[in-house]
């Protein structure tokens, strides 16, 4: 095996066209400044990263580091990186913004230890914007003595056919 084979699936794609990475891994800029997402070459990045045996590598190394950018690393975004810090962080017993205390190695040997972090992650993030829903509508105040309905005309007597027209 050389080392060529080693690299993962992200860099021989940068090495060998640096715009098409940017699509799929990162953002890139239009004419006016903005960043822009490209979602369908976003989805075949994911599915690369899936398939990477650096994947736990790359996700360690972006929790760690605390990025919050708009990338994409190990196939996760920064809106699935936060919820997969917040897992680990209650697993370590650390504060949720305290991964970057720790060395990457613990946070590697946690996601090796638990292969089911995917499916651990999805349920957390539902949970938790679950919470904040009903945390949300618990809130708000509700006056009972107000209709929930707009007020309708009552329903003619007798034939009605007649009335449609």
């Amino acid at each position: 095996m050389n080392g060529r084979d080693m690299m993962p699936a992200c860099a021989r794609i940068a090495a060998v066209d640096p715009a098409m990475a940017d699509r799929m891994w990162n953002t890139t800029t239009d004419d006016d400044g903005r960043d822009l997402v490209d979602e369908r070459m976003r989805g075949k990045g994911r599915m690369l990263c899936a398939a990477c045996p650096m994947r736990l590598d790359c996700i360690s190394r972006a929790l760690v580091n605390g990025w919050k950018d708009k990338a994409v690393y190990g196939g996760l975004d920064y809106a699935s990186r936060w919820i997969l810090a917040r897992l680990i962080a209650r697993d370590l017993h650390i504060a949720d913004g305290g991964l970057h205390r720790i060395p990457q190695s613990r946070v590697r040997d946690w996601l090796a230890d638990h292969p089911d972090w995917a499916a651990r992650m999805r349920r957390d993030g539902r949970d938790y914007w679950r919470r904040t829903k009903r945390r949300q509508r618990s809130r708000r105040e509700y006056t009972h003595d107000d209709p929930l309905f707009l007020p309708t005309e009552p329903v003619p007597k007798g034939l009605v056919q007649g009335s449609l027209f």
